[in-house]
């Protein structure tokens, strides 16, 4: 059983601007670097531009859209991005930037399939992206979850 699903969309970029990214999407990221842009405290800095998206920020919008869906994070993610995104992806691909959208399913106990509904699979493909999809057992890793589906 899922007890949790947590989902990022995550855009890297060697050149250009997470900025960028926001203007075309016409989305405000969670999260954002520049390239150049310093790493916490130290003297590193970014060398990409960096673009997140992050569900687990979204918590009590999406339950309230979706209910207890566990893949209502998926679908919330999705619903906000502009009807022509599976071409703004194919853009930005051409521009040198890796599109990720990444499925932590995290689960009490250690499993290696899943059933992923047809209709999340067909919005994923119509946004243009792909679906990366990694299971978490809290039994075999040190995870915590501040909420269950």
């Amino acid at each position: 059983m899922i007890k949790n699903v947590q989902v990022e969309l995550n855009i890297y970029g060697q050149q250009g601007s997470s900025v960028h990214v926001t203007q075309l999407l016409g989305v405000t990221p969670d999260e954002q670097y520049e390239i150049g842009d310093l790493k916490g405290d130290g003297p590193r800095v970014f060398d990409v531009s960096i673009w997140n998206l992050f569900s687990n920020r979204h918590v009590d919008a999406i339950r309230a859209e979706h209910g207890q869906d566990p893949w209502g994070r998926v679908q919330w993610i999705l619903l906000l991005l502009p009807h022509n995104s599976a071409t703004l992806f194919t853009k930005l691909r051409l521009e040198g930037y890796l599109i990720t959208l990444a499925v932590s399913l995290i689960t009490d106990h250690e499993e290696t399939t899943f059933t992923v509904p047809a209709q999340v699979l067909q919005q994923v493909a119509a946004a243009g992206l792909d679906l990366e999809l990694t299971p978490r057992s809290t039994k075999h890793t040190q995870l915590s979850y501040h909420d269950v589906w």
